[in-house]
């Protein structure tokens, strides 16, 4: 019985890589690196870590630019489709707390999820379970019940070793077979058509209660 669904945030729940691109190709050249060296910088779903001092340059230049972020289509739909259902729902980002805070203030998201989990909060970020099995001690529920929408890799493998069942979000960085690989049950092109898979679980279960 499903009881939650969590979210990752960058790529899934806002449309910006795009600006992380600009972001870690900036402070590869502010430190002297070949800009496809600089990738490390920030890598989907496992977040900005392998160096400190260059973790709070590259949230200082994330901050700076000027580029709307935007939500991905479908997020609100799936967040309202989780009430309907009577769901729990999450946040689960390896990005600092303070850029989460000021991102969900400006669009209106405030509201959307019952617990947000931060980098912040965590010792190993994505692909290690600790930030899902941390979620799901906020909402209350058991990892087994709980759907993850991840558009990562590393994302899909953190929640799949926490206990839970993924959909991922095909994107640049990670294609429908690669996901699957990763351990997604399902995976989906668009929010849209996560919105519809979910209906048709709950519909499921609700038909066999």
């Amino acid at each position: 019985m499903v009881t939650a669904v969590i979210f990752d945030l960058d790529g899934t729940v806002l449309d910006n890589e795009h600006k992380w691109e600009m972001v870690f190709a900036r402070v590869a050249q502010l430190n002297s690196l070949p800009v496809n060296q600089g990738r490390w910088v920030h890598t989907p779903g496992i977040g900005v870590r392998p160096n400190w001092e260059m973790t709070s340059e590259t949230y200082s230049e994330y901050a700076k630019q000027d580029d709307e972020v935007k939500v991905t289509p479908g997020v609100e739909e799936m967040v309202a489709e989780a009430k309907d259902q009577g769901w729990l729902t999450a946040l689960a980002t390896g990005t600092s707390w303070n850029v989460v805070e000021k991102e969900l203030e400006q669009l209106n998201l405030w509201l959307a999820f019952d617990v947000t989990t931060t980098g912040e909060e965590v010792i190993f970020n994505k692909p290690d379970p600790e930030i899902y099995t941390l979620t799901v001690q906020k909402l209350g529920v058991d990892p087994e019940s709980c759907w993850v929408i991840e558009d990562s890799l590393a994302g899909v493998k953190s929640a799949v070793a926490a206990g839970m069942t993924v959909m991922g979000l095909v994107s640049d960085y990670a294609s429908a077979e690669e996901l699957k690989k990763a351990g997604a049950k399902e995976v989906v092109d668009s929010l849209a058509e996560a919105v519809v898979l979910l209906r048709e679980y709950g519909e499921k279960e609700r038909g066999s209660n």
